[in-house]
This record gives C-alpha cells, sequence and structure tokens, in this order.
C-alpha cells in the first residue's frame, strides 16, 4: 500500500512539474510597443527590452518605427550576440527593404548633452543618435526573436 502511494506520488510530481514548467517554456513574454517606450525612457537613460515594430534601411545600421506613433522612429544598431533569424532578416530586406521584427537589446533614451557646454547651451541642446544625430531614441539589438513579412506598401 505505502509503495503505491510513492508511486502516485512520484508521477502526480512529475505531471504537476512537467504542467508547471512546460507552460512557462513555451510562453515568451509579450513584446512591448515601440511607441510606450519612446514615452517612458528618461533622458541618459537606458534599460533591456523586447520590442517590435517595422525594421527598414540597411542591415547592420537601421531604423525601427511603429505604425500607432509614425515619424517617431528609433535608431537601430545590430551587436548580435545570436545569429539567429539574422539571414532570414537580411533576405526580406533586400527583397522589400522592410521587415517586422521583435528584436532583444538596449534600448537608449535621448543622449544628455556634453556637462563642459556652458548652461544656457546646454539648456537649448538637444543631442541625438544615428545619422546625423536625427533620432531621439537608440536601439541596440542583441538577439532577433522573430522576422516576418509586412504588408504590401499602398501605391
Amino acid at each position: 500500500m505505502q509503495k503505491t502511494f510513492h508511486v502516485v506520488a512520484l508521477l502526480a510530481m512529475y505531471f504537476f512539474a512537467g504542467v508547471c514548467f512546460g507552460q512557462s517554456a513555451t510562453k515568451s513574454p509579450k513584446a512591448t510597443s515601440l511607441c510606450s517606450l519612446q514615452e517612458k525612457v528618461a533622458d541618459g537613460n537606458h534599460e533591456t527590452v523586447l520590442v517590435s515594430g517595422i525594421f527598414s534601411e540597411g542591415l547592420e545600421l537601421g531604423i525601427l518605427e511603429d505604425a500607432n506613433c509614425p515619424g517617431n522612429a528609433t535608431w537601430v544598431e545590430l551587436a548580435l550576440r545570436s545569429q539567429q533569424n539574422k539571414e532570414k532578416l537580411r533576405k526580406l530586406l533586400e527583397r522589400s527593404r522592410r521587415a517586422y521584427v521583435v528584436v532583444e537589446g538596449e534600448f537608449y533614451g535621448p543622449p544628455l548633452p556634453d556637462p563642459k557646454l556652458p548652461d544656457a547651451v546646454r539648456k537649448q541642446y538637444h543631442p541625438g543618435w544615428g545619422h546625423l544625430a536625427a533620432f531621439r531614441t537608440k536601439l541596440v539589438v542583441r538577439k532577433i526573436r522573430d522576422v516576418k513579412a509586412t504588408a504590401a506598401d499602398p501605391g
């Protein structure tokens, strides 16, 4: 009787462990919207993120956009720790110059002006990231989680 109880208890533990760990392993965290990241990141700060958006321009240096906040693109630099999905992204960019991506990386807020600048200049000067410092925020991509083709552009 006691031996049967131990076997049933062990089977129950394996079942519940498999259900609990199996579910947590299959669920991946939800990507944060680029718009919300841009709103909340403070000047001079950065945070590790999982974010989605439309990647365009070039593979190593490009931009990430979100249709919900047009005109607020983020400068993107690839510094991959994993080559996963890189070739898929390259092929989509060669074909259509755009791709929907889910990526992990470091999201940087607006850079701070040089503290050596005079106060009057520092208050008015807003440095940026990327080409011609034209971008308020920057994303350094460490891993490409997912890549998909985008809908054809109208026109």
